[in-house]
């Protein structure tokens, strides 16, 4: 009986440790969540945007327009909307309509394996070398891991659109999510 109560004490104060290791690993990636990219000066070959997200439309297009990209292809498009219904539903200030007719559009990818898919083919039929990606802050690490995958020899430039309200119960949700997802992909990275 002392050897199971002891057992048990011991397993008890193991799960209450990963616990509080993973609670701890939480906060950390909040409070280190990327809040500008590390490069801002670098022209790559593509801008790559994944859809799902405010601010991540007009970020991208505001760099393509700005010249940090030669190309720009939107990864993630609803079947049937074209890039000036997408503009219109984002934030898109009016001066940069004039630069939609050379955005390219993705409408293959519904999560961000799919995204990295879909980039992949992309890139490799245009033969590109370096893609600056636009994404939210919370998810650009898994998604320049994902890509990576799929595009090993392809430079990667994370580019993170910060959250507006990164306090409310909707956004702790996401990040929570975004959290499990990165250390599920980090796990499956390390153990194959």
């Amino acid at each position: 009986m002392k050897a199971f109560i002891y057992f048990t004490r011991r397993f008890c104060l193991a799960l209450l440790v990963i616990m509080v290791i993973w609670l701890m690993g939480f906060v950390i990636f909040m409070i280190t969540l990327p809040k500008q990219p590390g490069d801002k000066q670098h022209v790559a070959d593509a801008i790559v945007v994944l859809t799902g997200g405010k601010g991540r439309v007009e970020v991208g297009i505001a760099l393509f327009d700005a010249g940090l990209g030669k190309r720009l292809f939107i990864s993630g498009v609803f079947k049937g909307v074209n890039a000036k219904t997408l503009a219109s539903k984002q934030d898109v200030p009016n001066a940069l309509y004039t630069r939609l007719s050379d955005v390219e559009l993705g409408y293959e990818a519904n999560n961000t394996v799919q995204n990295a898919i879909e980039t992949a083919k992309w890139a490799k039929e245009n033969n590109i070398k370096s893609i600056r990606l636009v994404t939210g802050s919370y998810h650009i690490r898994r998604s320049i891991i994902e890509f990576k995958r799929m595009l090993p020899d392809v430079t990667m430039i994370g580019h993170p659109v910060p959250f507006r309200k990164i306090m409310s119960r909707k956004a702790l949700r996401l990040m929570w999510n975004e959290y499990l997802k990165l250390n599920y992909v980090w796990a499956q990275g390390i153990f194959g």
